[in-house]
């Protein structure tokens, strides 16, 4: 079988110390790092996938034309519910945090 080769190099990972996160309204938010429920003590733990690199080869991301399209590799984000503090209110709500590694093009203007 040919081999397959990803566009853009992502790293996945627990993260298992977040202290801080934008929230789904923009607002920066504390991360509890415990949640009790039921009297039974969590640690918070978030899986994330992240960019390696953002240009995986010299000209971008790997496999585009580079004669025509100017690329780089992005970290995209999603939203899940976390165990925030605001001001003295615990509450759950939704935080950002890093989801894929996608490509980015545009266009190349050709000058004639």
């Amino acid at each position: 079988a040919p081999s397959k080769f990803s566009v853009c190099d992502s790293v996945s990972m627990w993260v298992g110390d977040k202290t801080t996160a934008t929230d789904i309204k923009g607002k920066e938010v504390t991360v509890l790092g415990e949640v009790n429920i039921n009297n039974n003590v969590f640690k918070q733990y978030f899986f994330e996938t992240k960019c390696r690199d953002p240009k995986p080869v010299s000209s971008g991301c790997r496999g585009i034309d580079a004669k025509h399209w100017n690329s780089y590799c992005t970290t995209t984000h999603t939203f899940v519910k976390a165990l925030t503090m605001e001001g003295k209110q615990a509450a759950w709500r939704f935080i950002r945090i890093d989801t894929a590694c996608v490509c980015v093009l545009s266009r190349k203007t050709v000058r004639p």
